[in-house]
């Protein structure tokens, strides 16, 4: 053993101690009673993660703008033309 093992063991305050019937009842109610509350919140918890991921597939579905263009005459008949792309970046 070592040393932190040997201090719990010498100050444990349940040491020679046994459970009864009705401490073991108590318990176990006690766990189903908690494991009752925890599935709600399981649900709760993967309802909003499917949720999340649907947003975000929906969201990365989006399509994506077009090029425009603008286009100028001038009236000795130069043209200009512009294309405007939303995905050029600098």
């Amino acid at each position: 053993m070592n040393d932190y093992e040997s201090l719990l063991r010498a100050h444990d305050p349940a040491a020679g101690k046994v459970l009864t019937s009705f401490d073991r009842t108590r318990t176990l109610a006690g766990a189903r009673k908690r494991r009752r509350v925890t599935r709600p919140r399981l649900a709760a918890a993967v309802a909003m993660l499917v949720l999340v991921l649907v947003a975000v597939m929906v969201a990365h579905r989006r399509p994506q703008p077009e090029p425009r263009q603008i286009q100028y005459a001038t009236p000795g008949g130069t043209r200009i033309i512009w294309t405007l792309d939303p995905q050029f970046h600098m």
